[in-house]
């Protein structure tokens, strides 16, 4: 009997979570940003209002759902779409506390960029294996 968790694996239901979550972050920040975040990734509204961040986080979190069906090696696209935002995220709470953010910008730091750490950890045990038969040289004693 063919379930979701045989054409998923570990690898589609990692982009599978994570899209869902993007999904539901986007909308979050995009309806009601919290007042913590805005501060903390100050420094990426002075390229985008919240409302577009929130899209992004959105679109992210679409592609990476789509591509959890896709067989590994071909979702590429969804792996990076899975952590390109709370990579993106990590950065700017970074760069918020170092340029006059509240102190505890930091501590949001370390869960975004493990989370894009995890899917990596994932994406990278759950790779395609190339199949390289063994040459053996002629007339090698």
């Amino acid at each position: 009997m063919w379930t979701l968790w045989n054409r998923l694996g570990w690898r589609g239901f990692a982009l599978l979570a994570s899209g869902l979550s993007w999904i539901s972050y986007g909308a979050s920040i995009t309806l009601q940003p919290r007042y913590g975040t805005v501060r903390g990734i100050s420094v990426l509204l002075d390229l985008m209002p919240m409302t577009a961040w929130g899209w992004l986080w959105i679109t992210a979190g679409a592609v990476s759902a789509a591509y959890a069906l896709v067989r590994p090696g071909h979702d590429l696209l969804g792996v990076g779409a899975a952590m390109a935002p709370p990579l993106l995220w990590a950065v700017a709470y970074a760069l918020g506390a170092l340029t006059g953010a509240p102190p505890a910008a930091w501590g949001a730091v370390a869960p975004w960029a493990s989370h894009a750490l995890l899917i990596q950890i994932v994406a990278y045990l759950t790779r395609p294996r190339l199949v390289v038969p063994r040459v053996v040289a002629c007339g090698a004693d």
